[in-house]
Protein backbone atom coordinates (compact mmCIF):
# COMPACT_ATOMS: atom_id res chain seq x y z
CA UNK A 1 0.00 0.00 0.00
CA UNK A 2 1.47 3.02 -0.76
CA UNK A 3 1.53 6.23 2.14
CA UNK A 4 -0.98 8.41 3.09
CA UNK A 5 0.73 11.62 2.38
CA UNK A 6 1.57 11.50 -1.05
CA UNK A 7 -2.35 10.05 -1.97
CA UNK A 8 -4.19 12.92 0.44
CA UNK A 9 -1.51 15.62 -1.78
CA UNK A 10 -2.87 14.00 -4.77
CA UNK A 11 -6.73 14.70 -3.42
CA UNK A 12 -5.99 17.65 -1.71
CA UNK A 13 -4.87 19.21 -5.17
CA UNK A 14 -7.34 17.66 -7.54
CA UNK A 15 -9.96 19.19 -4.77
CA UNK A 16 -8.03 22.67 -4.99
CA UNK A 17 -7.87 22.46 -9.15
CA UNK A 18 -11.42 21.55 -9.59
CA UNK A 19 -14.04 23.97 -11.14
CA UNK A 20 -17.15 25.46 -9.32
CA UNK A 21 -19.54 22.80 -7.74
CA UNK A 22 -22.48 22.44 -9.59
CA UNK A 23 -26.18 23.19 -8.36
CA UNK A 24 -24.44 24.26 -5.32
CA UNK A 25 -24.54 20.80 -3.72
CA UNK A 26 -21.23 20.21 -2.53
CA UNK A 27 -18.33 23.24 -1.61
CA UNK A 28 -14.77 22.85 -1.81
CA UNK A 29 -11.95 24.51 -0.25
CA UNK A 30 -8.20 23.16 0.66
CA UNK A 31 -9.82 22.58 3.95
CA UNK A 32 -10.85 19.19 2.52
CA UNK A 33 -7.91 16.91 1.84
CA UNK A 34 -10.00 13.47 2.35
CA UNK A 35 -12.52 13.96 0.06
CA UNK A 36 -11.39 10.87 -1.81
CA UNK A 37 -12.85 8.80 1.29
CA UNK A 38 -16.04 11.04 1.34
CA UNK A 39 -18.09 9.32 -1.98
CA UNK A 40 -21.16 10.90 -0.71
CA UNK A 41 -19.69 14.63 -0.95
CA UNK A 42 -18.84 13.77 -5.01
CA UNK A 43 -21.97 13.85 -6.62
CA UNK A 44 -21.89 17.48 -8.71
CA UNK A 45 -18.50 17.23 -9.16
CA UNK A 46 -16.68 17.22 -12.53
CA UNK A 47 -16.54 13.38 -14.23
CA UNK A 48 -12.64 14.17 -14.51
CA UNK A 49 -12.56 15.32 -11.00
CA UNK A 50 -14.84 11.96 -9.59
CA UNK A 51 -12.86 9.85 -12.01
CA UNK A 52 -9.68 10.66 -10.57
CA UNK A 53 -11.09 10.73 -6.99
CA UNK A 54 -12.27 7.32 -7.83
CA UNK A 55 -8.44 6.26 -8.91
CA UNK A 56 -7.15 7.55 -5.91
CA UNK A 57 -9.50 5.88 -3.36
CA UNK A 58 -8.59 2.42 -4.88
CA UNK A 59 -4.92 3.16 -4.76
CA UNK A 60 -5.28 4.17 -1.28
CA UNK A 61 -7.59 1.50 0.15
CA UNK A 62 -5.64 -1.33 -1.88
CA UNK A 63 -7.34 -4.90 -0.96
CA UNK A 64 -9.37 -3.00 1.64
CA UNK A 65 -11.12 -1.23 -1.50
CA UNK A 66 -14.88 -2.06 -1.19
CA UNK A 67 -17.59 0.16 -3.65
CA UNK A 68 -20.25 1.77 -1.79
CA UNK A 69 -23.63 2.68 -3.51
CA UNK A 70 -22.77 6.58 -2.95
CA UNK A 71 -19.73 6.13 -5.04
CA UNK A 72 -21.38 4.03 -7.04
CA UNK A 73 -24.36 7.13 -7.77
CA UNK A 74 -21.40 9.21 -8.32
CA UNK A 75 -19.91 7.43 -11.19
CA UNK A 76 -23.32 6.65 -12.81
CA UNK A 77 -23.90 10.43 -11.90
CA UNK A 78 -21.59 11.39 -15.18
CA UNK A 79 -23.23 9.25 -18.00
CA UNK A 80 -25.01 12.21 -19.20
CA UNK A 81 -21.76 14.53 -19.63
CA UNK A 82 -19.34 12.19 -20.92
CA UNK A 83 -22.63 11.53 -24.16
CA UNK A 84 -22.65 15.21 -24.62
CA UNK A 85 -18.78 15.60 -24.88
CA UNK A 86 -18.44 12.45 -27.38
CA UNK A 87 -16.46 8.63 -26.68
CA UNK A 88 -14.18 8.76 -23.51
CA UNK A 89 -13.38 5.01 -23.14
CA UNK A 90 -11.27 5.38 -20.38
CA UNK A 91 -14.63 6.31 -18.21
CA UNK A 92 -16.73 4.03 -20.01
CA UNK A 93 -14.85 1.18 -19.35
CA UNK A 94 -14.69 2.11 -15.63
CA UNK A 95 -18.39 2.39 -15.45
CA UNK A 96 -19.35 -0.51 -16.84
CA UNK A 97 -16.84 -2.95 -15.07
CA UNK A 98 -17.61 -1.10 -11.80
CA UNK A 99 -18.82 -3.94 -9.22
CA UNK A 100 -18.59 -4.54 -5.94
CA UNK A 101 -15.91 -7.28 -4.84
CA UNK A 102 -15.34 -10.11 -2.05
CA UNK A 103 -12.49 -8.68 -0.28
CA UNK A 104 -11.05 -9.96 2.83
CA UNK A 105 -12.69 -7.78 4.99
CA UNK A 106 -15.92 -9.22 4.06
CA UNK A 107 -18.26 -10.40 7.12
CA UNK A 108 -18.63 -13.96 7.73
CA UNK A 109 -22.14 -14.39 6.81
CA UNK A 110 -21.52 -12.77 3.60
CA UNK A 111 -18.31 -15.02 2.58
CA UNK A 112 -18.68 -17.37 0.03
CA UNK A 113 -21.68 -15.74 -1.85
CA UNK A 114 -21.37 -14.78 -5.37
CA UNK A 115 -19.97 -11.34 -6.73
CA UNK A 116 -23.12 -8.64 -6.56
CA UNK A 117 -22.74 -6.67 -10.15
CA UNK A 118 -24.29 -3.47 -10.70
CA UNK A 119 -28.00 -3.69 -12.19
CA UNK A 120 -27.48 -0.95 -14.54
CA UNK A 121 -25.68 -1.62 -17.33
CA UNK A 122 -23.88 1.38 -19.04
CA UNK A 123 -22.15 -0.54 -22.53
CA UNK A 124 -22.73 -3.70 -24.36
CA UNK A 125 -18.93 -4.91 -25.51
CA UNK A 126 -17.46 -7.98 -26.25
CA UNK A 127 -18.44 -10.69 -28.65
CA UNK A 128 -21.57 -10.82 -26.92
CA UNK A 129 -23.88 -8.29 -28.44
CA UNK A 130 -22.44 -8.68 -32.08
CA UNK A 131 -23.56 -12.85 -31.48
CA UNK A 132 -26.99 -11.54 -30.63
CA UNK A 133 -27.18 -8.84 -33.22
CA UNK A 134 -26.22 -11.73 -35.85
CA UNK A 135 -29.05 -14.04 -33.91
CA UNK A 136 -31.42 -11.24 -34.65
CA UNK A 137 -30.72 -11.16 -38.06
CA UNK A 138 -31.15 -14.42 -39.21
CA UNK A 139 -34.54 -14.62 -36.99
CA UNK A 140 -35.31 -11.36 -39.49
CA UNK A 141 -34.59 -12.94 -42.41
CA UNK A 142 -36.16 -16.21 -41.52
CA UNK A 143 -39.31 -14.70 -40.52
CA UNK A 144 -39.81 -12.65 -43.85
CA UNK A 145 -37.09 -12.84 -46.65
CA UNK A 146 -37.27 -16.82 -46.41
CA UNK A 147 -40.75 -17.06 -47.22
CA UNK A 148 -40.51 -15.41 -50.48
CA UNK A 149 -38.16 -17.90 -51.53
CA UNK A 150 -41.41 -20.31 -52.16
CA UNK A 151 -42.12 -18.72 -56.27
CA UNK A 152 -38.43 -20.45 -56.60
CA UNK A 153 -39.27 -23.93 -55.66
CA UNK A 154 -38.89 -26.52 -58.23
CA UNK A 155 -39.46 -30.55 -58.38
CA UNK A 156 -37.19 -32.75 -57.85
CA UNK A 157 -35.78 -34.98 -60.28
CA UNK A 158 -32.87 -37.33 -59.67
CA UNK A 159 -30.08 -37.71 -61.70
CA UNK A 160 -29.47 -40.45 -63.98
CA UNK A 161 -26.82 -42.81 -62.35
CA UNK A 162 -26.28 -44.38 -65.55
CA UNK A 163 -24.93 -41.15 -67.49
CA UNK A 164 -21.90 -40.63 -65.99
CA UNK A 165 -20.46 -43.14 -63.16
CA UNK A 166 -19.04 -40.30 -61.04
CA UNK A 167 -20.45 -39.27 -57.96
CA UNK A 168 -19.18 -36.45 -56.05
CA UNK A 169 -20.09 -35.77 -52.55
CA UNK A 170 -19.81 -32.38 -51.04
CA UNK A 171 -20.20 -30.98 -46.86
CA UNK A 172 -22.11 -28.13 -45.63
CA UNK A 173 -21.68 -27.14 -41.72
CA UNK A 174 -23.51 -23.73 -41.69
CA UNK A 175 -21.08 -21.91 -39.99
CA UNK A 176 -19.64 -18.22 -40.52
CA UNK A 177 -16.37 -19.59 -42.34
CA UNK A 178 -17.62 -20.99 -45.36
CA UNK A 179 -14.31 -22.07 -46.51
CA UNK A 180 -13.22 -24.46 -43.43
CA UNK A 181 -12.29 -27.75 -43.63
CA UNK A 182 -15.50 -29.32 -43.86
CA UNK A 183 -17.24 -27.00 -46.55
CA UNK A 184 -14.29 -27.36 -48.83
CA UNK A 185 -13.85 -31.02 -48.84
CA UNK A 186 -14.80 -33.09 -51.15
CA UNK A 187 -14.93 -37.39 -52.11
CA UNK A 188 -15.20 -38.85 -55.49
CA UNK A 189 -16.57 -42.09 -55.85
CA UNK A 190 -16.73 -44.66 -58.28
CA UNK A 191 -17.37 -48.68 -59.03
CA UNK A 192 -14.86 -50.41 -61.36
CA UNK A 193 -17.62 -52.09 -62.56
CA UNK A 194 -18.92 -49.01 -64.28
CA UNK A 195 -15.70 -47.81 -66.10
CA UNK A 196 -16.40 -50.90 -69.20
CA UNK A 197 -12.43 -52.22 -68.63
CA UNK A 198 -10.93 -55.24 -69.71
CA UNK A 199 -9.21 -57.86 -67.28
CA UNK A 200 -5.61 -56.18 -67.93
CA UNK A 201 -6.79 -52.58 -67.63
CA UNK A 202 -8.63 -53.23 -64.33
CA UNK A 203 -5.83 -54.98 -63.40
CA UNK A 204 -3.57 -51.98 -63.92
CA UNK A 205 -6.19 -49.37 -62.76
CA UNK A 206 -6.00 -51.17 -59.23
CA UNK A 207 -1.73 -51.20 -59.39
CA UNK A 208 -1.78 -47.01 -59.75
CA UNK A 209 -5.12 -46.44 -57.45
CA UNK A 210 -3.20 -48.25 -55.08
CA UNK A 211 -4.41 -48.16 -51.46
CA UNK A 212 -8.05 -45.80 -52.76
CA UNK A 213 -9.05 -48.39 -54.41
CA UNK A 214 -11.19 -51.11 -51.80
CA UNK A 215 -10.99 -54.65 -53.31
CA UNK A 216 -14.21 -55.75 -51.26
CA UNK A 217 -16.76 -53.54 -52.67
CA UNK A 218 -14.88 -52.90 -56.47
CA UNK A 219 -14.98 -49.15 -55.07
CA UNK A 220 -12.26 -46.39 -55.76
CA UNK A 221 -12.56 -43.47 -53.78
CA UNK A 222 -10.43 -39.69 -53.74
CA UNK A 223 -10.71 -36.93 -51.39
CA UNK A 224 -9.62 -32.92 -51.95
CA UNK A 225 -9.30 -30.19 -49.49
CA UNK A 226 -6.25 -28.46 -50.65
CA UNK A 227 -8.07 -25.68 -52.35
CA UNK A 228 -10.01 -23.06 -50.76
CA UNK A 229 -13.84 -23.40 -52.74
CA UNK A 230 -15.00 -26.97 -52.84
CA UNK A 231 -15.49 -26.65 -56.86
CA UNK A 232 -12.68 -26.22 -57.24
CA UNK A 233 -11.80 -29.22 -55.31
CA UNK A 234 -13.90 -31.08 -57.27
CA UNK A 235 -12.31 -29.93 -60.66
CA UNK A 236 -9.40 -31.46 -59.31
CA UNK A 237 -10.29 -34.76 -58.38
CA UNK A 238 -12.30 -35.35 -61.81
CA UNK A 239 -9.22 -34.04 -63.75
CA UNK A 240 -7.00 -36.81 -61.63
CA UNK A 241 -9.35 -39.08 -62.10
CA UNK A 242 -9.76 -38.93 -66.00
CA UNK A 243 -5.36 -39.24 -65.93
CA UNK A 244 -5.45 -42.28 -63.82
CA UNK A 245 -8.18 -43.48 -66.06
CA UNK A 246 -6.83 -42.72 -69.59
CA UNK A 247 -3.04 -44.20 -68.07
CA UNK A 248 -5.37 -47.54 -67.14
CA UNK A 249 -6.47 -47.59 -70.67
CA UNK A 250 -3.29 -47.39 -72.37
CA UNK A 251 -1.82 -50.89 -72.19
CA UNK A 252 0.22 -50.58 -75.15
CA UNK A 253 3.45 -50.21 -73.35
CA UNK A 254 2.72 -51.34 -69.87
CA UNK A 255 0.52 -53.46 -67.99
CA UNK A 256 1.77 -54.38 -65.06
CA UNK A 257 0.75 -58.28 -65.06
CA UNK A 258 3.99 -59.15 -63.47
CA UNK A 259 3.02 -57.16 -60.37
CA UNK A 260 0.80 -58.60 -57.67
CA UNK A 261 -2.19 -56.64 -55.88
CA UNK A 262 -1.14 -55.10 -52.32
CA UNK A 263 -3.79 -55.84 -50.17
CA UNK A 264 -2.01 -54.88 -46.77
CA UNK A 265 -4.80 -51.55 -46.70
CA UNK A 266 -8.10 -53.76 -47.15
CA UNK A 267 -7.18 -54.72 -42.70
CA UNK A 268 -8.28 -51.30 -41.63
CA UNK A 269 -11.08 -50.91 -44.31
CA UNK A 270 -12.39 -54.31 -43.07
CA UNK A 271 -14.04 -55.41 -39.73
CA UNK A 272 -13.10 -58.59 -38.48
CA UNK A 273 -15.96 -60.94 -38.86
CA UNK A 274 -17.73 -62.28 -35.34
CA UNK A 275 -16.96 -65.98 -34.79
CA UNK A 276 -20.39 -68.03 -34.90
CA UNK A 277 -20.76 -70.72 -32.39
CA UNK A 278 -21.54 -73.87 -34.63
CA UNK A 279 -25.15 -75.06 -33.57
CA UNK A 280 -23.89 -79.12 -33.45
CA UNK A 281 -21.66 -78.04 -30.50
CA UNK A 282 -24.86 -77.11 -28.68
CA UNK A 283 -25.33 -79.79 -25.72
CA UNK A 284 -27.85 -78.60 -23.13
CA UNK A 285 -27.92 -81.66 -21.20
CA UNK A 286 -24.28 -81.07 -20.37
CA UNK A 287 -24.86 -77.40 -19.04
CA UNK A 288 -23.96 -76.94 -15.62
CA UNK A 289 -26.59 -77.08 -12.71
CA UNK A 290 -27.84 -73.35 -11.81
CA UNK A 291 -27.63 -72.54 -8.61
CA UNK A 292 -30.83 -72.34 -6.43
CA UNK A 293 -32.70 -74.89 -9.01
CA UNK A 294 -33.58 -76.77 -5.88
CA UNK A 295 -35.62 -73.59 -4.36
CA UNK A 296 -37.26 -72.45 -7.43
CA UNK A 297 -38.54 -75.93 -8.15
CA UNK A 298 -40.10 -75.89 -4.64
CA UNK A 299 -41.87 -72.78 -5.63
CA UNK A 300 -43.21 -74.17 -8.81
CA UNK A 301 -44.51 -76.75 -6.78
CA UNK A 302 -46.23 -75.11 -4.06
CA UNK A 303 -47.38 -72.71 -6.74
CA UNK A 304 -49.00 -75.46 -9.17
CA UNK A 305 -50.54 -77.03 -5.69
CA UNK A 306 -52.16 -73.69 -4.61
CA UNK A 307 -53.50 -73.34 -8.20
CA UNK A 308 -54.93 -76.86 -8.21
CA UNK A 309 -56.65 -76.77 -4.63
CA UNK A 310 -58.19 -73.25 -5.90
CA UNK A 311 -59.74 -74.90 -9.11
CA UNK A 312 -61.09 -77.65 -7.23
CA UNK A 313 -62.77 -75.08 -4.93
CA UNK A 314 -64.39 -73.29 -7.11
CA UNK A 315 -65.36 -76.53 -9.34
CA UNK A 316 -69.00 -77.36 -9.51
Amino acid sequence: MKPAGLLQRLAYRSTSTAAAPRNGSVKLNKESPDLFLNPHAWKGLPADQIFQLHQIRKTYLGDAYNPTNEERTAILSTISSLANKGPALSYSFEIENFKERVMNNTPMKDRGKPQKLSNQPVLNTGEAPHHERRIENLTRIAAFEAPLLAKYRQEYKPQNKNKTPLRLIFNSDFTEQTSNKHNRKVTLLVKLKHLSLNEKQQHKFKILAGPRFHHGDGTFQLKCERYPEAAQNSTWLVDTFNKLLKEAKDISQETFEDIPLDKRHMKTLTRKPHPVFPAEWKRPADAPVRRHEIVNRLVDLTTERKDQEELNRISP
